[in-house]
């Protein structure tokens, strides 16, 4: 098996084990560790489900797998922060975060914006208007 059937295989069964799929997109982020008595680390959001997501941080972390963090990202103008758990350490920037508890109204917000990353929608007739004088 060639290295990148290997990459696939591994990325597909890594899928897999996912309860929701991962949806690309991007936004500023934060990472605290716990308890929250210093700066958070700057972040970028990279991808998003209900259950967890893929972050990279500006400097380098020292985080270790199943440490809870708080997280904040804003992603669609849409603010959130909640815990996640350390579940992959890519890199010492790269790290996927699942999130072990969620409140009901967290969880309303990332279903609001895990639905408008799957479904975009699209510009109102107005905006499509202006942009396109000749419709």
């Amino acid at each position: 098996m060639s290295q990148e059937s290997n990459a696939n295989g591994e990325l597909k069964a890594r899928e897999e084990l996912r309860r929701a799929p991962r949806l690309q997109c991007s936004g500023a982020a934060g990472i605290q560790t716990l308890p929250a008595c210093n700066k958070p680390c700057p972040a970028t959001i990279i991808n998003l489900s209900i259950g967890g997501c893929l972050m990279e941080s500006e400097r380098s972390l020292t985080l270790t797998k199943n440490e809870i963090v708080e997280l904040t990202f804003c992603v669609n103008q849409m603010p959130i922060r909640v815990r996640g758990c350390v579940r992959a350490i890519r890199s010492e920037s790269v790290i996927g975060f699942q999130f072990p508890q969620v409140s009901d109204r967290v969880r309303r917000q990332l279903e609001d914006l895990v639905g408008e990353l799957r479904f975009p929608r699209l510009p109102s007739y107005s905006q499509r208007r202006f942009r396109h004088s000749w419709l």
